[in-house]
This record gives C-alpha cells, sequence and structure tokens, in this order.
C-alpha cells in the first residue's frame, strides 16, 4: 500500500486554535466555583455538554480541511468567520444559559451554517455524488434544522431543540460510520490536528496550577503536580508519536471520540488540582474527581491501541497491568487524601510509572524495526 503523504498543518489553522485556547479556559471555569463541599452534578452535565458541543464544531472544520482544504478563499474564509463566530460562543458560555442563550446558539447556528457551505461549495463540482460530503452535509443539515428550530422557539423550550442539535451532530456520524471512506482521510494530519488540542488542553491545565508555584523552589506539592501532568502527557506523546502508525488508511473514528473524551478528563483534573487550593471543597470529592479523571485519560489512551502495527499492541496482561497502577495509585491518594501532598502522591506514582511502560515499549518497538 502506498504510504501516505501527510498534508501539512497550515498556519491558519493554528491561527485558528488560538480561539479554542479561550474557548477551553471558559470551559473550564463553568466549574471552578464548588457548592457545598462539592460540584452540583448539573452543573457537571452542564460543562460535559459544553466540550461536546465546542469539540464536534471543532472537528468538524479540523475534518473539512482535512479531506478538502487547499487554502482556497473558501477555506481560509470559512476558518476566519468561524473564529469570530467562536469568540462570541466562547464569550457566553457560563452556567446561566437563560442569559446567554440566544447569543450563544446565534453563534453555533453561524459555525454550522459555515460549515455546510464549506462542505457543499469545497469539496468539488458534484459534492452530493460524494459518500462523505453527503454524511457531512445530512448530519449539519440536522443540527442547523434543530438550533434554529430552538432559537425560534425561545429559551423554555428551545433549550431542548440546541441540545438536540449538538448531540445530533455528535452522535449521528456514529449511526452513519459506514458512509465515510477510510481512503479520504489524511490520517497524519488528522493526528497532529488532534494532538494540538490535547497541548492546548494541558497548557489550560498548566495555566491553573501555577497558583501552586510560589515560595520555595522545591515545595512538594507544586513538584507533584508539575511531574503528574508531566508524566501524563508524556504517555500521551509516546503513544501518538512512537507507538500509532501514522500512515494507515482509517476512519479515524475511535481517535476523534476518544480525544473528545481526553479533553474532558483533561479539563476535570484541571479542576480537581485547583480544588487542592479551596479547604472548604471535600477532600474524598477531590479524590473521586481525580481519580475519574485519570482513569478516564489512561482508558483514552488505551483505545487508542487499535492504531498500532499489529506486533506492538498491548494484550490482556498488559490492560491488567494499566489497571492495576491506576487501582494502586488512586488506593495510596485515597489513604492519604487528608493531606494535599500525600493525596497528589499516589496520582503521580501512577503517571510515572504508565509513562515508564510506555516508554520501554516505545524503545522495544523501535529495536524490533
Amino acid at each position: 500500500m502506498k504510504e501516505i503523504v501527510a498534508k501539512r498543518v497550515s498556519t491558519l489553522e493554528l491561527f485558528y486554535d488560538l480561539i479554542f485556547v479561550y474557548a477551553i479556559s471558559k470551559i473550564t471555569g463553568m466549574i471552578h466555583h464548588p457548592v457545598a463541599g462539592g460540584l452540583p452534578p448539573l452543573a457537571y452535565v452542564e460543562f460535559m455538554f459544553v466540550v461536546v458541543m465546542v469539540m464536534q464544531l471543532w472537528l468538524y472544520q479540523v475534518l473539512y480541511i482535512n479531506r478538502f482544504g487547499r487554502s482556497r478563499v473558501i477555506d481560509t474564509a470559512g476558518l476566519l468567520i468561524n473564529m469570530y463566530a467562536m469568540a462570541y460562543l466562547a464569550n457566553n458560555i457560563n452556567t446561566e444559559w437563560s442569559l446567554t442563550f440566544h447569543s450563544f446558539n446565534s453563534a453555533v447556528l453561524l459555525l454550522v451554517a459555515v460549515l455546510l457551505g464549506q462542505y457543499l461549495c469545497g469539496s468539488g463540482k458534484a459534492p452530493l455524488r460524494d459518500r462523505d460530503v453527503r454524511a457531512f452535509t445530512i448530519t449539519l443539515s440536522l443540527e442547523l434544522l434543530a438550533v434554529l428550530v430552538g432559537l425560534l422557539s425561545g429559551y423554555r423550550y428551545g433549550i431542548y431543540w440546541c441540545v438536540f442539535g449538538g448531540m445530533l451532530g455528535f452522535l449521528m456520524p456514529l449511526a452513519i460510520y459506514h458512509q465515510f471512506i477510510p481512503a479520504n482521510v489524511n490520517f497524519p494530519h488528522l493526528l497532529e490536528r488532534l494532538g494540538l488540542i490535547i497541548i492546548i488542553s494541558f497548557g489550560e491545565a498548566l495555566v491553573n496550577v501555577t497558583r501552586y508555584f510560589t515560595g520555595a523552589l522545591f515545595r512538594p506539592l507544586p513538584l507533584l503536580i508539575f511531574v503528574l501532568l508531566a508524566a501524563m502527557f508524556g504517555s500521551y506523546v509516546i503513544q501518538t508519536e512512537k507507538l500509532i502508525n501514522h500512515h494507515q488508511r482509517s476512519r479515524g473514528f475511535v481517535l476523534m471520540y476518544s480525544h473528545v473524551f481526553m479533553v474532558l478528563a483533561i479539563l476535570s483534573m484541571t479542576v480537581g488540582l485547583d480544588y487542592l487550593a479551596d479547604h472548604a471543597v471535600s477532600r474524598l470529592f477531590v479524590w473521586v474527581l481525580i481519580t475519574a479523571s485519570s482513569a478516564g485519560y489512561y482508558l483514552c489512551l488505551l483505545v487508542n491501541d487499535v492504531y498500532r502495527r499489529q506486533r506492538s499492541r498491548d494484550g490482556f496482561w498488559d490492560y491488567c497491568l494499566l489497571g492495576a497502577l491506576v487501582i494502586v495509585g488512586s488506593a495510596i491518594s485515597f489513604a492519604l487524601r487528608s493531606v494535599n501532598v500525600g493525596l497528589v502522591l499516589g496520582f503521580s506514582l501512577t503517571s510515572i510509572a504508565i509513562f515508564a511502560n510506555l516508554f520501554v515499549k516505545a524503545a522495544v518497538v523501535k529495536k524490533k524495526r
């Protein structure tokens, strides 16, 4: 099979990502304010929905550029208009949806309309003959219709239509999975773009934990927090750069959906670490939040094992080892949760152990080549 030539990530795409740095910081702020020692379930559900909404809009733009983008006027104009709309969307991310319902969903409507226009006008002379374009067009049209109905209905009933539209845009590709053609995907470009959104998410995490980096240079808590995040990111780098086969024909669905939940896990971890500074927040709640975030993150890494070369894929005992490391680290943190250093220690040890395990695997794979 002919090796895929990676499509270069353009400067404009990187410029486009800048607004998502701001959007992600606004999303994280949704759950920065604990109530009664914890986080209300509804607030977290709203947080999850906004992550999904923002990520699916970003992904549709990425997938258009990945398949059809050639730095034409329609590509450039679409990116710039969507940056403008995303700035409005980001500024209206909050937990008081009745106040920003119209502005937020008007921005969503513009984003979806522009994406739909790009797929119809920028994918060739007979776009609807292409199975990929038909699938994207149907999905985006239904999402556009649902959001439009929601806006016209007003907040009381329209909020449900808008949520339905967002979830339709996120989940419908799974229902029409076989409509998408693997050969149309430039896998290395997709992998690089998804890697950039993970870098943005970890950047948000580092910015939020800088509050602990005061006083003596080598205090235990900031050192452990930094090691935790660095090892988590290091594990991602080894998995994506050293173990995943970049030159393969794949629709990339597992890769894309796992990255949405990986972003969700990283942002949840960020908030959990931020809660360490608030002694009014239950230590048990902080432990649960960080444990769930850590386990979710590594599970997302694990499922991307399907993109490795056959000889480098994990087996049953590798999965058992990963699970054991997460359980042991969480148990240590649970036992020492009354002290912030102890609570972070277990998770840091887990992240170091998983990073070391992946590092060794990457070295073995490299030696076999």
